[in-house]
């Protein structure tokens, strides 16, 4: 019998520390597809390296500065500008951490730097791999960080868009192929055996062969239907209730948009409060490559320049568009992790109390008041902006579009589409638009196409493309549902497949409605809910035009007819046919429904035996008691939209007092009943401290007003409305 030698010793570790790289890749695997963490491939180089130092038995030494030299070289080519050696950048990057280390210690956690928590996700990194070192060298086990995998990726499979079909197989086979080979080990060890040269080997191959075989074995087998009901979706609604969100995202700006799709939940954090005479959407950034998943840029690489003069860099339409000039004052919430600049279309200047410098990437349109995240918060709060909202001239745009005033390269950087885009998307987009003579035509045909009750809104059951699928693909033949990320960007495909120049634009709605200021201006709360995407659409001799595809969304931008000369005559024509259109499309649907209904109701439409159609019945019923019951447990959602709908037109005398009572009545199902004798100021008072704002004592003085003098009730309908409003939504959440 011979002792086991140290090349053998080495070749046992070597398996051992490049199985559990494999298990510990598999922890970084869905990071690119659940969050919004880019480069993952550099985590993995970084986890290879401090195995292969552990395997190389190096002093700590050395292992130590390389590994620190490693992560500066990294976080410097992600972060900071500069050469590396001169190690002028270290300044900031000290800086970077004093500061973020602050903010932890106050709990800030919202506002940590990517550069800061790439460095903490580094060091996570690090302390991992020698835990992993010291459980299999030492402790000679793996199986509790083999569960702890195990777990996280069914766990990101059941509850994100995470497919981890394969992650599971390999985690299975290293796994138990590493259990097998620690548990020789440890005979080995408590037996004190001596072994020969190749029994080992003669120990491995056979392991991994009956590993093999079991999982083959597994994956052909007979495998029995599910034999209880799929309890994740009575997961994940718990989660949403407490806010937990079954794992989904929450909705709100992000900065990386190259995998769309998946499920989010609401999210009512404040982001900025601003002060507008008129409402439109607020933008933050633009981008025009579509991928086939997602979204990029063209030019990644372009850098921030200081914006000295707002009109010369940034200009959306032609001179001779009509606008009007407006001021809007914008206070950022102190919460809000992103240093950017929200603006209206037409922005032409920036003021701020301490005359802060903006800085402008050309290609995507962000602005931001600092480079590289170099400022605070606290420095960054309130800003005035001014701004001519333009109104689009619709004959200017009918006309034949040459596109002879932009530079060389612009129609192909705006009608980029991907090679793989499927044929089908094509085809659609040249059917919709067949008829349409000009580009505007076009565009609003597409615009309309989304709008049809083939298409819904849906936030919450919204699927991610596998690996061979097409993000507009899916939307467009599959699903026919999704959020204002689907509309869009399927949008802008159908566009550019009719070489249509156009841009994906991200940023926020107005907002909600908070008080008047004065007559002209109004105070607007913005959260993380109004989140948005929309689409922009190139004419020469106009510019940028804004379309909105999402549906349930407005335009909230005004088409004229002509430069200057909107004739009353012209817009009636627009209106009348819309109207028109809106009028087929309802007739249509009952045509349908009543098809639909004289066919159920028809006795002689029975295409199965008596036996299956009293299967079906009972199974009609049923699906009916469940439809009821789900009706029922989410009232408290679609309700307050009937609500809303049922007196917000109203005009007459009585509208007010029916409101309120109605409101006390969904207050009453939300959960906040009235006490007994309660005064109605007591009871304003106790909704206003549980929503945290003065809307309901508000309203109920209003209401008294009008109560008392029945004269003025409409009058203080009109001041009301959309206080009342506010608090009937505030239910639904």
């Amino acid at each position: 019998m011979k002792i086991i030698t140290s090349h053998e010793r080495k070749t046992t570790a070597f398996v051992y520390y490049f199985f559990a790289f494999m298990l510990l890749w598999e922890w970084l695997r869905p990071l690119q597809e659940v969050t919004d963490t880019a480069n993952t491939y550099i985590f993995v180089i970084f986890i290879g390296v401090g195995f292969l130092l552990l395997f190389l038995k190096l002093r700590w030494y050395v292992t130590f500065p390389i590994k620190m030299i490693l992560i500066l070289i990294i976080l410097h080519g992600l972060y900071f500008d500069g050469i590396f050696f001169r190690f002028l950048w270290m300044e900031e990057f000290i800086r970077d951490i004093i500061s973020n280390t602050s903010l932890i210690q106050s709990g800030n956690w919202n506002n940590i730097t990517s550069s800061y928590r790439s460095l903490l996700f580094f060091i996570l990194l690090w302390l991992l791999v020698y835990l992993i070192h010291y459980w299999i060298l030492f402790q000679k086990r793996i199986l509790y960080f083999l569960l702890l995998t195990l777990l996280y990726i069914t766990v990101l499979d059941t509850f994100t868009p995470y497919d981890a079909t394969l992650a599971i197989v390999r985690t299975v086979l290293i796994g138990f192929f590493m259990l097998g080979m620690l548990h020789f080990d440890r005979l080995k060890i408590v037996e004190n055996l001596k072994v020969k040269r190749t029994t080992s080997i003669r120990w491995m191959v056979p392991l991994l062969a009956f590993v093999l075989l079991s999982m083959f074995l597994a994956l052909i087998a007979p495998k029995a239907s599910p034999q209880w009901p799929d309890p994740v979706p009575f997961i994940t609604a718990i989660g949403r209730e407490d806010d937990a969100a079954g794992g989904m995202k929450k909705i709100g700006f992000s900065q990386n948009d190259e995998k769309l799709g998946g499920g989010f939940v609401e999210d009512d954090t404040d982001v900025f409060i601003h002060v507008s005479a008129d409402r439109h959407y607020w933008r933050v950034e633009t981008k025009d490559v579509y991928t086939g998943k997602g979204w990029e840029v063209s030019d990644p690489e372009s850098k921030l320049e200081e914006l000295t003069n707002v009109a010369e860099k940034l200009s959306w339409t032609d001179e001779r568009v009509e606008t009007k000039s407006l001021t809007s004052s914008v206070t950022i919430d102190e919460n809000y992790r992103h240093f950017h600049l929200m603006y209206p279309l037409g922005l032409t200047s920036i003021r701020t109390d301490q005359a802060m410098s903006f800085y402008l990437n050309q290609n995507t349109e962000l602005i931001t008041p600092f480079l590289d995240n170099e400022g605070s918060r606290e420095e960054f709060m309130t800003y005035e902006v001014s701004y001519d909202l333009p109104s689009y001239p619709i004959n200017e745009m009918r006309k034949e579009q040459r596109f002879t005033d932009k530079p060389e390269g612009f129609i192909e950087r705006y009608t980029q589409l991907p090679d793989a885009l499927p044929n089908r998307v094509k085809e659609l987009a040249l059917e919709i638009t067949a008829d349409k003579e000009n580009q505007y035509d076009k565009a609003k045909a597409i615009e309309s196409y989304f709008n049809s009750a083939e298409f819904s809104y849906e936030t919450e059951d919204v699927t991610i493309p596998e690996r061979d699928q097409d993000y507009v693909d899916q939307f467009l033949f599959e699903t026919l549902k999704g959020y204002c990320d689907n509309f869009s960007t399927a949008m802008i495909a159908l566009l550019r497949a009719n070489d249509i120049p156009s841009r994906w634009v991200k940023g926020y709605t107005e907002g909600d409605f908070i008080r008047n200021i004065n007559n002209d201006e109004k105070e607007y709360q913005v959260t993380n809910n109004n989140a948005h995407s929309w689409v922009e659409v190139y004419f020469e001799g106009v510019g940028w035009v804004p379309f909105e595809p999402t549906k349930g969304f407005v335009n909230p931008y005004e088409m004229t007819s002509d430069y200057g000369n909107v004739k009353e005559q012209d817009q009636q024509e627009v209106k009348d046919e819309s109207a028109k259109k809106e009028e087929q499309t309802q007739e249509k649907q009952v045509q349908e429904e009543k098809e639909s209904t004289s066919m159920a109701a028809n006795p002689g439409f029975n295409l199965f035996g008596s036996r299956l159609a009293h299967i079906s019945l009972y199974g009609i019923t049923l699906l009916l008691l469940l439809v009821g019951f789900i009706f029922y447990k989410t009232r408290m959602r679609w309700l307050p939209m009937l609500i809303i709908n049922k007196y917000k037109k109203r005009t007459d005398d009585e509208v007010f007092f029916q409101a309120y009572e109605s409101l006390l009545k969904q207050l009453d199902r939300f959960g906040m009943k009235r006490r007994e004798g309660q005064t109605l100021r007591d009871y304003a008072h106790e909704i206003d401290s549980y929503f945290q704002n003065g809307h309901m004592s508000t309203l109920t003085k209003n209401y008294e007003k009008a109560l008392y003098r029945r004269d003025n009730a409409k009058l203080e309908w009109e001041r009301s409305i959309e206080l009342w409003e506010n608090l009937i939504k505030g239910t639904s959440s």
